[in-house]
């Protein structure tokens, strides 16, 4: 009864669907239902398009979103319905094309992380740490609106893909640059970093998830879109990146002093960003896919080693490394995830952050030779760190009996990323 229930109600929608159509072709007419399916593309080709910045961008919040199913039943059901609300908004700020949405759903999904850091974060100093969010992120979004007012009254659109079509020719230079700065306080690069660690440390584990996985990215979309006419020559121009990187390689050494792991992950987390920069300042917007496929590895990496450190939170009640190394070197299956997770922070072949550093280091050529040196220096400290820390983590082994309903949920959210981020320039 119930398969001829089914099939009853099946061949009742296709009947109507079917109708429908038919009344579209002969009713209305061949010429008008092709003028309304063209019209109707032309509108939504107004307000979104789909790209290769967009399909990179759209794969690391999907597959965020999907390594956070797996832990959903660790976090309450507001921290789950707010996250999946800054997903779906961050997902359609990477293909829109009209100005004013793109601004909105580009502070909404931020907004939403605000609100759990402030009502979920089980830490007390959080309120001081959504003050510097608040501060470093959010009083941007006006004057972030006010230059894309400027630019849509300039060009009598809001559809960015009609704007920069005279190579900037009449358009204030200023505001670009003003513009750019925005979105780099989002990103967040020197000298606009202050916020990231305090609020990492002050942030649940899931929230840290989203902020160094997507939403750091964002900054970086903003950039691309709006700025992308003057990228190496008025914001990443060779001193601002060379200062930048030596700036990251101090980062790399506050993480050797740092015995909070989250803290430890968000200065590694906004060192490994740099390479964002560089490569912009390197080969300009014609290569800022290969910004962004590292954007992509830099996420996944992001995401998979703060979920392993929630996970030993979660067994060992402590933050601090020295107890953090029992939780991690209980089993081998345990080590073999630390491993696997630092690898990909370490950018160690084949992540896709690997790929993408040798690129853009084999295209820096052309610049100075004070250039090339500093770029050698960061490279080779952004991965010391790491094999640093795995040589700690693995010299002693202690053996605590751990069970496996505690934590088989964050071992399917970690070997889901981990194998994406060793797989995944295969794919893209």
């Amino acid at each position: 009864m119930g398969l001829q229930k089914f099939d009853w109600y099946s061949g009742c929608v296709g009947f109507v669907f079917f109708s429908f159509c038919m009344w579209l072709w002969f009713g209305v007419g061949f010429s008008s239902g092709v003028s309304y399916v063209v019209g109707l593309y032309g509108t939504f080709s107004s307000f979104f398009c789909f790209d290769s910045v967009s399909f990179y961008l759209c794969l690391l919040s999907v597959f965020l979103w999907i390594s956070l199913v797996f832990v959903f039943t660790k976090i309450s059901w507001v921290s789950t319905a707010v996250i999946t609300l800054s997903v779906v908004c961050s997902l359609i700020s990477y293909c829109c094309v009209h100005a004013l949405m793109f601004w909105v759903f580009y502070e909404l999904s931020i907004l939403c992380l605000l609100l759990l850091l402030v009502i979920e974060s089980p830490y007390s100093e959080r309120y001081i740490a959504s003050w510097y969010l608040l501060g470093y992120v959010v009083l941007t979004s006006l004057p972030m609106l006010l230059c894309l007012f400027y630019f849509s009254f300039f060009w009598g659109s809001y559809n960015i893909s009609f704007w920069f079509s005279d190579m900037m020719q009449g358009v204030s230079e200023v505001v670009v640059a003003v513009l750019g700065v925005m979105f780099i306080t989002k990103i967040p690069l020197p000298p606009f970093h202050v916020w990231l660690p305090i609020v990492h440390a002050e942030a649940s584990s899931a929230v840290s998830v989203c902020l160094s996985g997507y939403i750091m990215k964002l900054g970086v979309l903003g950039v691309c879109r709006f700025c992308c006419f003057i990228l190496p020559y008025s914001l990443f121009f060779e001193g601002y990146v060379i200062v930048s990187m030596l700036m990251s390689v101090l980062f790399f050494f506050s993480a050797t002093r740092e015995l909070d792991g989250k803290r430890w992950l968000a200065f590694m987390s906004l060192s490994h960003m740099i390479i964002v920069s560089v490569c912009l300042c390197v080969v300009s917007f014609e290569g800022s896919a290969i910004a962004f496929l590292f954007s992509l590895g830099h996420g996944l990496s992001a995401g998979v080693t703060f979920v392993l450190l929630w996970m030993a939170y979660d067994v060992s009640g402590s933050r601090n490394w020295n107890i953090l190394k029992f939780c991690l070197s209980s089993s081998l299956l345990f080590r073999c995830l630390t491993v696997g997770c630092l690898c990909t922070v370490a950018s160690l072949p084949p992540t896709m952050q690997f790929f993408s550093e040798v690129f853009v280091l084999c295209e820096s050529g052309p610049l100075s030779l004070s250039f090339v040196y500093v770029f050698f220096m960061y490279l080779f400290c952004s991965g010391l760190v790491p094999l640093f820390f795995i040589g700690g983590l693995l010299t002693r082994h202690y053996n605590i009996s751990l069970g496996v309903s505690e934590v088989w949920v964050y071992k399917s959210s970690i070997l889901f990323l981990v194998i994406w981020s060793f797989i995944g320039f295969m794919v893209v």
